[in-house]
Order: structure tokens, then C-alpha cells, then sequence
């Protein structure tokens, strides 16, 4: 149970409509029902019934939702508290991978252009590994990347989320597999890969070494989006998070390839220096994981997740 179950359940109690629900908090119409039955299921009782105008509270459901209504209003009142626009007031630089841009960043802006106007963003992409330096020499206030090995005494983290990865090739391969592709079978293709010694890179050839097996490796310097560009123009097989690869999964310009083993997933996370007096860094790095949790509720759970 959190913060944004019972929200769900407020707006459910107040529109009276899963579908209304939905388009209010800008989740899917299935992300609305799982949250109110994963109430139901914590709580043991029903806390909704669908009548002649719609969802209308149990008994319980009452008693629940006035609870509920003090629980919200006492965690907004803490956060403007926390989160006081008046007081978060400044310039971020922000250093970000591409797979966030996409899904997270979107949402991140929208509520720091409509809650805390003063607040001045610029943006850097770059791998998590040459932001991370870049953040330990004061280049960058905070860094919204992949979780990576460098990790310093000086960084506070914020886990985000996490990514579902997925091997995707271009129509043009013609690649045939009998069932889900074993790594052997792969190996006989191109794999698109990243600069080599990066964790990204490191996740490919540990995949393979650990079946025995050593593809031919395309090293690429500029992360996910040049991979999908080559990916799509028929250069070999990219593995990329599901999350960012959707729409051309959608349109058939790139196929998912089904795999006999999985590839692991990928935590990301917000890094800042926690003796920097970043009070700026810390609020945001918060809000982007209040974001990720937002976004995570949005899509399929074997996508994203918290």
C-alpha cells in the first residue's frame, strides 16, 4: 500500500469510473483496477461495487476512504513542507542516459516547469560512467543513470527503477529461429554492443562468455539511440530496454526476439554528492523517482518496474 493507491482510490470514489480514473492520474485503465484490488487484497474486504452510476464505496469502503483522505492530505502536507517551491530556487545541471529520455524525463520536466518555476534545468546525455566523473569533479549536480560499479564514498543514491532488457533485429536479417533463441544462435549475427569496459557492454559479454560462445561485438560510442539506428538499418541484433523500443517493435521495423535465457534487467538510479549541501540535487532526485513511480504504473510490469 502507498501514497498513490489511496490517491487512486480517492479519484475512483470521486469520478466513479475506472476509465475517468484513468485519464485523470494518466495511467492505463488496468494500472487503476490492479491498485484498487491490491487495496482489497491488503485490507481483506471490498471496497468498491459497481452500481447504476458507477463504482460507489462499500460500507468499508467509507471508513477506508476517509482514512485515506487524512493519509494524503497529511503526506502532501509534509512534502510542501519538504518540497517547498519557494525554497527551491536555482539552476541543476543534469546529467542523464538516453534510455531515460524517453520515460522518465518527460514527466520530470512537466512537473518542475508546473510546481517549482524556479527551478533551472540544463541537460547532459552521456553513459552513466562519464557522467558519474563528471559529477565527482562538480561538472554535473546530479546524474539520473544506470546503477554502475563506480560507486564513491561521496555519492548519496536513489534507486529509480527498473528496465526489462530485449534483443531486437530489423526484418531485413531474416533471422529464423525455431523457438526462443538460444545465445549460440545469436552469436552466429552481429551483436550491437556499447564502448568496450562499460557495465552496458559488460552485461552483453558476460551473456555469452557464460554459454561459451564470443559473437562479433559492434562497439558503439553514443548509447541506445545510435544502437537502434543501426538495429533498424539491418547492421546486426541490438539489445536494448523494452521500454524505449515500443514503437518501432509496434510499426515492424524492429522484431523482439524471444530468448531461451533471459538477459538480466538494469536498475537506474539518481546519484548526487551528499556533502555538497545539494538540497537542490537531493528534492529532485526525489521527485525523479516519485516520476519513475508514475511511469513504472503506466506500462506492461514486465517493462518497468519499481
Amino acid at each position: 500500500m502507498n501514497i498513490r493507491f489511496l490517491e487512486t482510490a480517492l479519484w475512483l470514489a470521486k469520478l466513479k469510473s475506472i476509465k475517468a480514473t484513468a485519464e485523470k492520474l494518466c495511467l492505463t485503465q488496468a494500472a487503476v483496477s490492479s491498485r484498487i484490488s491490491n487495496l482489497e487484497q491488503d485490507l481483506g474486504v471490498c471496497l468498491f461495487v459497481r452500481g447504476g452510476d458507477g463504482f460507489e464505496p462499500t460500507s468499508a469502503g467509507v471508513t477506508f476512504l476517509e482514512h485515506a483522505q487524512r493519509i494524503v492530505d497529511a503526506h502532501q502536507s509534509l512534502r510542501a513542507s519538504m518540497l517547498d517551491p519557494s525554497k527551491l530556487v536555482g539552476s541543476l545541471r543534469i546529467g542523464m542516459t538516453s534510455t531515460l529520455i524517453p520515460t522518465i524525463l518527460p514527466e520530470l520536466v512537466d512537473t518542475l516547469r508546473r510546481d517549482y518555476p524556479s527551478i533551472s534545468i540544463s541537460l547532459k546525455t552521456e553513459l552513466t560512467e562519464k557522467l558519474l566523473k563528471e559529477l565527482e569533479i562538480g561538472r554535473v549536480d546530479l546524474v539520473l543513470g544506470a546503477d554502475s560499479e563506480a560507486v564513491h564514498e561521496r555519492f548519496e543514491i536513489v534507486p529509480l527503477c527498473a528496465f526489462s532488457m530485449t534483443f531486437v533485429a530489423s526484418p531485413r536479417l531474416k533471422l529464423e529461429f525455431t523457438d526462443a533463441a538460444l545465445p549460440e544462435e545469436l552469436a552466429r549475427h552481429p551483436i550491437i554492443g556499447y564502448p568496450p569496459g562499460t557495465r552496458s557492454q559488460l552485461r552483453i559479454d558476460h551473456y555469452f562468455e557464460n554459454c561459451g560462445v564470443r559473437p562479433q561485438i559492434i562497439h558503439v560510442s553514443n548509447a541506445v539511440p545510435t544502437n537502434l539506428q543501426l538495429a533498424t538499418s539491418g547492421i546486426g541484433i541490438a539489445v536494448v530496454p523494452e521500454a524505449i523500443v515500443q514503437r518501432e517493435i509496434a510499426s515492424g521495423e524492429l522484431l523482439p526476439i524471444k530468448l531461451k535465457r533471459p538477459f538480466v534487467s538494469v536498475n537506474y538510479q539518481a546519484v548526487f554528492l551528499r556533502d555538497q549541501g545539494q538540497g537542490l540535487a537531493r528534492a529532485v532526485a526525489a521527485l525523479a523517482r516519485d516520476v519513475a513511480s508514475d511511469y513504472c504504473e503506466s506500462v506492461d510490469k514486465r517493462i518497468a518496474w519499481q
